[in-house]
């Protein structure tokens, strides 16, 4: 029994019965509360903390499918006592921006959500970060090709330091994660080689905290193949016959080489095209009745590289 001659019963029927009218009347009308609307939400998860230069990046995870069922995100923080809520953050997203810290002081961070009746989740656990000063950005970035691979290298600003890369297809614009798995300890890092797709990269230092502490990029690194220059062909062999002359050489490593160039001069006269082919072969069907000298060039996306040459070919009739 309550007070005023209420059961416990009698109240139970009464709020459900108040729950049931606002869910009938409310019954088209978009956005409005269901009865998921009386339950606490989710709890954030999965929070994490990237400490890059002047910024502490907030993350966390939240089941998109129960975003209907909240207003917004509460970024709380404390620097040692009680949490205070620092911002909210719309729905749709799952980071903030802290730019009100100072390096060497540690901060702790929670986030919770905050249902369409106003109810709070309960605090997602606490992360904890001490920023420390940014190491000094990696210099000399540089690039080699090798076979369907792209060798990075750069030198070291920092002793001790880590190294995180990251790539892109927009010149200036980054995410949040590397290619690296794990920090690099190594100023060095492979990664695949594309013959049609322009990328950039930059490499930031980071120290060994528990946080990424990250300091500025490195400089820019344009990764064109277009800009490759083919390189000479190698072992360039003439096989004169009565009527055509049959040419060979050794196969190149690049695999963004397109094909190959063939030109022919016979006697005082200029080299001109004859021909272009796709494989380390080519046969001429001139009849190599004077002497003639050939010159083969590889085929770049967007460049042809140095000539290999061979000289005073001629059929000569064994007797």
């Amino acid at each position: 029994m309550i007070a005023g001659g209420h059961t416990r019963k009698d109240l139970l029927l009464v709020l459900t019965a108040v729950v049931l009218t606002a869910v009938v009347f409310g019954c088209g009308k978009k956005g409005d509360p269901t009865l998921k609307s009386y339950e606490r939400p989710e709890t954030p998860s999965g929070l994490g903390i990237v400490h890059r230069e002047d910024a502490m990046f907030i993350s966390w995870a939240f089941p998109p499918a129960k975003e209907h069922l909240i207003t917004q995100f509460i970024v709380l923080r404390s620097t040692g006592s009680e949490f205070k809520k620092l911002s909210p953050v719309d729905k749709e997203k799952r980071s903030y921006i802290d730019k009100e810290f100072a390096a060497g002081n540690t901060y702790e961070y929670k986030v919770i959500a905050q249902s369409l009746r106003g109810a709070y989740s309960a605090d997602s656990a606490a992360a904890s970060a001490s920023p420390a000063q940014g190491p000094l950005p990696p210099a000399k970035l540089s690039y080699a090709v090798e076979g369907n691979s792209i060798i990075l290298a750069w030198d070291r600003a920092n002793t001790g330091a880590l190294f995180n890369v990251y790539r892109s297809t927009e010149k200036g614009k980054y995410g949040m994660m590397p290619l690296n798995q794990s920090p690099l300890s190594e100023p060095r890092f492979k990664d695949t080689f594309s013959a049609h797709t322009v990328f950039y990269y930059t490499v930031r230092s980071l120290t060994g905290s528990s946080i990424r502490d990250e300091g500025p990029a490195s400089e820019e690194l344009t990764v064109d193949a277009a800009d490759l220059m083919p390189v000479i062909p190698r072992n360039l062999q003439a096989f004169p016959a009565q009527d055509k002359v049959f040419l060979s050489w050794t196969e190149l490593d690049e695999i963004w080489v397109t094909g190959f160039n063939v030109y022919r001069k016979i006697d005082s006269n200029a080299f001109i095209l004859i021909g272009s082919t796709q494989t380390p072969a080519f046969l001429d069907p001139d009849p190599p009745a004077s002497k003639r000298d050939y010159r083969i060039t590889a085929i770049g996306i967007a460049k042809e590289g140095p000539a290999a040459e061979i000289r005073d070919i001629m059929y000569v009739p064994q007797r």
